[in-house]
């Protein structure tokens, strides 16, 4: 570059050698000897030769000669050629012209022609023209400096220097650059000083190397080298090598973490120049109960557990650990440690319920499911064990996995019993003896499995003369065991009431008279009415009984025989002798009975019609009686005669001797001894008098003979026990009835010294306090002995003492067992004494027991509290919510129990102070900075409610900036101008300074200005100066009205707009710009040196030569500090001996140019003086934060606020995340974000690290741990697929299975807990809740095609999600179905369908599947004498090896061939007594009708008809309003079968139904029933006749 310089410089004189020599324009002037003359002649570049001046007009006598005028400079470069005479002269350079040697003559050559025939001079002056010939110089080829990495951005490092020879200002400025590679902290100015441009980084960087370039405007240039070494600042936190450390550590242990992950702990000073060493703590245990089980070593980082841990309390405990800075405790880094505690066997199962209730239908399938138990175990992996149901009698198993099954249907009857009630027990599989129990009760839900029951099964109601329409006849009533619309029951007449003259109400069985009857004299008319009770099940149950209404006429009363004969016991008064029995129309016709004969002895029932006693008969004296009886209805009579036998009785009791009322006996006494006797005689004779004994009392430890009365123990005694037993001894004769007598024995025992002393605790303790005085009692204690007297007096002695003294502390009063002060205590000694203490009887030999005291010694309450600051300083941002915590306020007592019942006291409007002693903004306060931007508080910690001790701190709130101020724009100048000229960007002209103020601060108040229009032309600087970057011509556009827009750097950006008219003139009018608004420096007064350099002021003037030189200066004058007019050097020029308080000093700098006239700007200087570095470095408010966030939260959802405080007003504070930037986000004001959702499956739990960063020179920084746990959401289930698809067939069976559906619930182990349901309930299929299995219901009358569905999961929480089920029912042929019949109970059978299938297949060889159950309601009543039966019907199919189903015919051809197998299976299921039958269709085929019955059948074949057409026409309405339905539930056959479903949604097949081919009819003369009758109705069986 040196050489391409020297070879232009010469290239360049050479163009202007011969430049010059060729100019012509040489100056031609007439020369004056007469008066003298003074001209310049002109200008000529520097480097000229040749002739400068040619003079004419030189008179004859004229002498001239060349002389110095001013300077003598001028003869070295000029020579005049003259020679006498001749009238011109020619001023010729003696060597080349040098604007540079004539630099301090102002670039001229001054000379005078001077005449010496007159003496006067004609003086000259010839400007040399300056040529841009000289390159710049560096003074210097290498410059070198050390700069502290806390130099502030802007500061001036290191001054290079360049000399150009040329003279002027054009060609001799230089400008000054750094050459490529060019480091991004430093930047030249033009006037050779290298400027700090970023902060500098020891640890990035510790030394610059770079060359700097001086430039002249021709192109001339040098280079030298610039080298800054990086001297290191301890200004860097120290750092872990990472933020989470993981470990594992059993649980019940001690010792040190050994593994830890990823590698041992280790933290070391962020400064790696100076590398302190680092001091590790724990700051934080969570859970913080745990605090205490931790420690650290301060030098290692090395952590131990000395408390055991518990693995069921806490499976993972964060330890959040500190290492600080030795020499610094403000410089520190965290990290957090996960410690996994490991598991050991130490807890017992237990159930999820204490109890379990569940409801399920009675007569539930064995397999059903009941309930599901849940099992947990605190220990890792859970319960693993067995299982059990105790006892295990009850009809119910449980599985392995907790559910609960039935395992016997046949005892689920509600009816029997209504439920049920066990336990489960889990027992751990290992060698533990862990076990639980659980007590569940099941309740049995009523399904309609019984029909109703009359109250009587006959019924009867008179009607007489006096009959009227409407009156009531009488009134049945029934009942149904069934619950519900099962037990609902309703009332009809369905025979016996073809006359029409009686009516029946539904609801309440009243049977009224709806049509007169017409009466016959001497005759009871009959009407048997057949009235059923239905009860409202949905599939529903029947019963009939008979009402017999009788209208009697005129009738004669008259005994049905001449002689009536009967026996009495004696001694019995009001004895039933005998029954008279007699024809009459009583009661409707009322008739009296009369004893006509021994009237003194007889009396006989006006209604019952029974012969009885009056008094009590004596065999002895008369055994027998003939009485007279009569009967009259008033007008009509008639006699009887009834003969009475009297019985002998057994009527004398057994009579006891007298004995001792107490025996007694040693508690010792030996079983098999006898200890007394009892004799007791009585009077009869034979078995009468016969004596028996037995003995009543006693608990099992006394027997009596029988025959001799001796009474012995059969059992060992124990007074303690019992000491007294009380025997009732019973002397019983033989006869019949047998006559007893009782007498009481008390049996004493005495004592004997068989029981130790017993305290009423095992362990005693108490409390004293430590300033009792000696005397003072402590506790009383208390044994008792079970035995009696000496035995049982206890005397009480301390036997032991711990920790020991000579005397004991304590001593015990022997017989009242209480212990009192021997001694003094001392809480700092012993905090607690554990006495033995031993108590003992007086028996002999003497037994004794022991039991422990532990006396806790009490601190008194004699220790101050104490902050753990004097001062605390927080900051809160001004638009804080109301009700927001601040800071908690830590507080120490020494004394026991330390602050725990203590209390705050704060004085403030604003702010409120908890019990915990957190400080909170109150809830109907505001803050504003702009009004109030600091607090100043005084708070007061009480240790005691009353007569409390406290302490004080002083609390100090500094309210936060938040950007709530538009910015406004200060007055413009007026008018703004700038001189027209060339301008770019990197050469801009200045037009004028736009300011704009902002009532926030920091980088909310930092306002940045852009231009909307014009925007190609004019720019900002950062300062705010109006800048011109493109060409200006006045004459092209003389005004430019700009759009200015002003933009606050808050969120959001507040913003404002104004107009500014820019004109453009041709005057020079730049002033001074500093390169900041504000200088700052805090200082240290200790550290503090006279004549320091505490700060560069640096401003700039974009004019050229005196106009930019700058002066600087203060606006006051300062006697602490100075600045440096030339170099803006502010220098310490105190000891501040003076400053004893931290101070701010706040001067107004000054720079001001030395054009005219001159201009100046100002700057702002900020100078603190600390006396404390304490808060010094930035910090945060908490070592670590704790947050939590829901799961599937959005983007941008905050998590938590972090704080970090600068310590200095001057300082401000920016965050970093360091760590999860991917999930996380933080922002200037420390808010934490989300960046997406999460997921608590996916991670529950974050470790971020933040960092904290302040605006020093270099930064400060700070890091925090904040630990962001994930939680849990509800999430709704889903279904494992869309859509559940099935094909059904019509004649799929009842509770078939089809398809399960199953939904999973991402919540954690939640899965388990989803019930089942449909959305609407259906008659096709269900669900079952527990576990989605869909059953079929009926699919019988649904017809082909396709039917939809919805299925829902629902969660605990009520969350549910629907899935489609789409079910294919497809027609089969019904030929295939077989129903054989058995003499069985509907409800028995119900019961056994497993066992019957099983039955079946075995004899048959066939796979059977019973499709439905069915019952015939009514019975034919064949005789009155006949009992009824129950029939039920059975319709299944069968199916071979191959799952194929076989014909009916091939089916019933195999059921005739093995008959006798079928029955002999069938009995293994129903008893010895079963019968069945093949039935040719669906329906019972009656037995053989006789002769009466198909007589009776021609007769009342109209009204059959009539009936039969009746109830079909309400059979099909029915069938159309309620599905299967059947009016056959109807308990009267009526010219067909009639059958019943036993399930609520039974499957129907098509099947022929034969009619009834038997018809039976019974009917009684006049009012008698046979007895049997009676027995066949009283069964409430129904009665079916036509």
């Amino acid at each position: 570059m040196a050489l391409f310089s020297l070879s232009l410089y010469s290239l360049i004189i050479l163009v202007f050698l011969h430049i010059h020599g060729v100019w012509s324009d040489t100056a031609s002037t007439q020369i004056n000897c007469a008066a003298g003359s003074e001209i310049g002649i002109g200008s000529v570049p520097e480097g000229h030769e040749g002739d400068v001046e040619i003079i004419n007009n030189i008179g004859p006598d004229d002498r001239l000669v060349l002389e110095a005028h001013l300077f003598p400079i001028g003869l070295e470069f000029l020579e005049l050629i003259y020679s006498d005479g001749n009238p011109t002269a020619t001023i010729q350079t003696k060597k080349p012209l040098d604007a540079d040697e004539l630099k301090e003559y102002g670039e001229k050559l001054y000379y005078s022609v001077t005449c010496l025939n007159t003496g006067l001079k004609n003086i000259r002056t010839l400007d040399v023209l300056d040529l841009n010939d000289n390159p710049p110089i560096f003074q210097s080829k290498t410059y070198s400096t050390s700069v502290s990495e806390t130099t502030a951005v802007g500061s001036n490092v290191l001054r290079v220097r360049a000399e150009d020879a040329d003279v002027s200002p054009e060609n001799n400025r230089i400008e000054y650059s750094i050459l490529p590679p060019v480091p991004d902290e430093f930047e030249v100015r033009n006037d050779g000083y290298i400027r700090l441009k970023q902060r500098l980084n020891y640890n990035n960087v510790q030394q610059y190397t770079f060359t700097v370039e001086a430039r002249d405007i021709g192109g001339f240039s040098d280079t030298a080298t610039a080298t800054i070494t990086v001297e290191d600042f301890d200004n860097l936190n120290p750092s872990f090598d990472h933020s989470l450390y993981e470990a594992s550590f059993k649980e019940n242990q001690l010792g040190q973490l050994s593994a830890v992950t990823p590698e041992a702990i280790k933290a070391q000073d962020g400064d790696t120049g100076i590398n302190e060493p680092v001091v590790y703590s724990i700051t934080a245990v969570n859970p913080k109960e745990y605090q205490s089980n931790f420690d650290i070593n301060e030098s290692t980082g090395v952590i131990s557990v000395t408390s055991a841990l518990d693995r069921e309390e806490f499976e993972k405990i964060m330890v959040y650990i500190q290492a600080t800075q030795q020499d610094d405790a403000s410089k520190t880094a965290n990290a957090v440690v996960s410690i996994t505690i490991e598991d050991e066997n130490d807890n017992s199962p237990k159930f999820d319920k204490d109890q379990y209730t569940e409801s399920i239908p009675e007569n539930s399938p064995q397999g059903q499911f009941v309930l599901q138990t849940r099992v947990t175990d605190l220990d890792l992996g859970g319960f693993m064990g067995t299982l059990q149901i105790i006892p295990d009698s009850v009809p119910f198993s449980i599985n392995p996995d907790g559910t609960i099954l039935v395992k016997r249907s046949a005892d689920l009857d509600r009816e029997t019993t209504n439920s049920f009630s066990f336990q489960v027990e889990a027992q751990e599989t290992s060698l533990s003896t862990n076990k639980a129990t659980a007590d569940v009760t099941i309740v049995l839900l009523d399904e309609n499995d019984n029909s109703p029951q009359f109250t009587t099964s006959k019924y009867e109601g008179k009607v007489f003369s006096n009959q009227t329409i409407g009156m009531q006849v009488v009134k049945v009533e029934a009942t149904d065991l069934d619950e519900g619309s099962n037990g609902e029951i309703s009332y009809s007449i369905v025979f016996g009431n073809e006359k029409g003259h009686f009516e029946i109400n539904e609801n309440n069985g009243e049977i009224t008279l709806v049509k007169e009857i017409g009466l016959v004299d001497d005759k009871i008319l009959e009407f048997a009415l057949y009235v059923t009770a239905k009860d409202g099940g949905a599939i529903s149950r029947s019963t009939s009984a008979i009402v017999n209404v009788k209208a009697p006429g005129e009738s004669h009363p008259q005994f049905l025989r001449d002689t009536y004969q009967g026996q009495v016991e004696e001694d019995q008064a009001d004895a039933d002798i005998v029954k008279v029995d007699f024809l009459s129309l009583d009661p409707m016709v009322p008739v009296i009975l009369r004893v006509e004969s021994e009237t003194d002895k007889f009396s006989i029932n006006q209604d019952t019609g029974v012969l009885l006693t009056k008094v009590k008969l004596d065999f002895e004296e008369k055994s027998s009686y003939t009485v007279q009886v009569s009967i009259s209805d008033g007008t009509n009579r008639d006699e009887a005669s009834v003969l009475v036998e009297v019985l002998d009785i057994n009527d004398n009791s057994p009579e006891f001797e007298i004995h001792p009322a107490t025996v007694s006996i040693s508690e010792d006494y030996t079983v098999g001894d006898d200890v007394t006797s009892v004799t007791a005689t009585d009077a009869d004779l034979g078995f009468n008098g016969e004596v028996r004994y037995t003995i009543l009392g006693g608990v099992g430890r006394f027997s009596v003979d029988q025959e001799t009365g001796v009474i012995t123990l059969v059992a060992p005694l124990d007074r303690e026990t019992q000491n007294e037993y009380r025997l009732m001894i019973t002397a019983q004769d033989q006869g019949r009835p047998s006559r007893s007598a009782t007498t009481t024995l008390d049996i004493s025992l005495t004592d004997i010294n068989d029981n130790a002393p017993i305290f009423s605790k095992q362990q005693y303790e108490t409390t004293v306090s430590e300033h009792a005085e000696v005397g003072t009692s402590v506790i009383d204690i208390m044994a008792t002995d079970k035995d009696d007297g000496e035995n049982a007096i206890v005397t009480y002695h301390i036997v032991k003492q711990e920790p020991s003294s000579t005397p004991f502390v304590f001593t015990i009063d022997e017989e009242s067992g209480s212990i009192s002060l021997a001694g003094k205590l001392d809480y700092g000694k012993a905090k607690r004494y554990t006495l033995e203490v031993e108590g003992r009887d007086g028996g002999n030999p003497t037994l004794n027991g022991s039991t422990l005291v532990t006396v806790w010694v009490e601190d008194v309450n004699d220790k101050a509290p104490v902050f753990s600051k004097d001062q605390y300083d927080m900051s809160v941002y001004e638009n804080l919510a109301g009700g927001t915590a601040l800071e908690s306020l830590e507080v120490s007592d020494e004394d026991e129990g330390g602050f725990s019942k203590g209390q705050f006291i704060m004085d403030s409007d604003t702010f409120i102070i908890s019990n915990q002693g957190v400080i909170s903004l109150r809830s109907d306060a505001t803050l504003d900075r702009e009004t109030t931007d600091k607090y100043n508080i005084e708070v007061i910690a009480v240790d005691l409610p009353v007569d409390g001790l406290s302490s004080t701190a002083q609390v100090t709130i500094t309210v936060l900036d938040v950007n709530d101020n538009n910015p406004q724009f200060l007055p413009l100048p007026e008018p703004i101008e700038i001189q027209e000229g060339v301008y770019t960007p990197s050469s801009p002209g200045e037009v004028c300074l736009i300011s704009a103020t902002d009532s926030d601060i920091g980088e909310n108040g930092r306002v940045t200005m852009t231009i909307s229009s014009f925007s190609n032309i004019f720019s900002f600087k950062d300062d705010g100066t109006l800048l011109a970057i493109e060409e200006l011509d006045r004459e092209t556009q003389d005004v430019y009205d700009l759009v200015i827009v002003a933009v606050d750097h808050g969120s959001p950006q507040g913003n404002n707009i104004t107009t500014v008219r820019v004109s453009i003139t041709d005057v020079n009018d730049n002033a001074p710009v500093f390169s900041s608004d504000t200088y700052s420096r805090s200082i240290l007064v200790k550290d503090a040196k006279v004549g320091e350099v505490l700060l560069t002021l640096s401003a700039t003037d974009k004019d050229a030569g005196s106009n930019a030189i700058i002066s600087y200066s203060f606006a006051e004058e300062s006697s602490m500090v100075a600045l440096d007019a030339e170099t803006g050097d502010i220098t310490l020029t105190s000891d501040l001996s003076d400053v004893t308080e931290d101070m701010l000093l706040t001067l107004t700098a000054t720079a001001t140019d030395h054009g005219t006239p001159a201009q100046s700007d100002e700057a702002e200087v900020l100078i603190y003086f600390k006396i404390s570095s304490l808060t010094e470095n930035v910090a945060f408010e908490n070592s670590s934060y704790n947050f939590k966030i829901k799961e599937n939260e959005p983007e941008a959802t905050i998590v938590g606020k972090v704080k970090a405080f600068p310590g200095s007003p001057l300082v401000t504070v920016s965050y970093n995340m360091k760590s999860h930037e991917d999930v996380f986000s933080v922002d200037e004001e420390g808010t934490i974000k989300a960046v997406r959702p999460l997921d608590k499956e996916e991670e529950e739990l974050y470790i971020l690290t933040v960092e904290a960063i302040d605006s020093r020179t270099p930064p400060n920084t700070a890091e925090t741990m904040v630990s962001v746990q994930v939680e849990n959401v509800n999430e709704a289930p889903v279904f494992d697929t869309e859509t559940y698809k099935a094909e059904i067939f019509s004649i799929t069976p009842y509770k078939f299975p089809i398809v399960k559906v199953q939904a999973s619930d991402p919540d954690v182990g939640e899965s388990s807990d989803l019930l089942y349901s449909l959305l609407e309930s259906t008659s096709l299929v269900e669900v079952e809740a527990n576990t989605g299995q869909i059953y079929v219901l009926d699919a019988s009358s649904v017809g082909n095609g396709l039917f939809t569905l919805q299925a829902k999961a629902t969660d605990k929480h009520g969350l549910f999600t629907t899935t489609k089920l789409e079910f294919t029912v497809k027609e089969s042929e019904s030929d295939n179905v077989v129903v054989l019949s058995l003499n069985q109970p509907v409800f028995t059978v119900e019961k056994k369908i497993p066992e019957t299938e099983d039955s079946m297949k075995k004899a048959l060889g066939l796979t059977v599947k019973i499709l439905s159950v069915r019952a015939e309601d009514g019975i034919e009543m064949r005789t009155i004498l006949r009992e009824s039966t129950a029939k039920t019907y059975i319709s299944f199919i069968s199916m071979d090896s191959s799952g194929a189903v076989v014909e009916a015919t091939e089916v019933k051809e195999k059921l005739q061939s093995n008959q006798n197998a079928l029955k002999v299976e069938l009995e293994k299921v129903f008893g010895s007594n079963l019968e069945f039958k093949v039935e040719d269709g669906s329906g019972n085929n009656s037995e053989d009708s006789s002769q009466a019955a198909l007589i009776a059948l021609s007769v009342l074949l109209a009204i059959s008809i009539v009936g039969l057409i009746t109830l079909t026409t309400v059979y099909l309405v029915r069938n159309k309003k309620m599905k299967y339905t059947d009016s056959d539930k109807e308990s009267f056959n009526i010219g067909r079968t009639e059958i019943r479903s036993s399930f609520d949604s039974g499957l129907k097949f098509t099947s022929k139904k034969e009619a009834a081919n038997e018809v039976e009819f019974s009917n009684t003369r006049k009012f008698e029933r046979d007895p049997e009758n009676d027995t066949d109705l009283k069964t409430g069986s129904s009665i079916s006749a036509l």
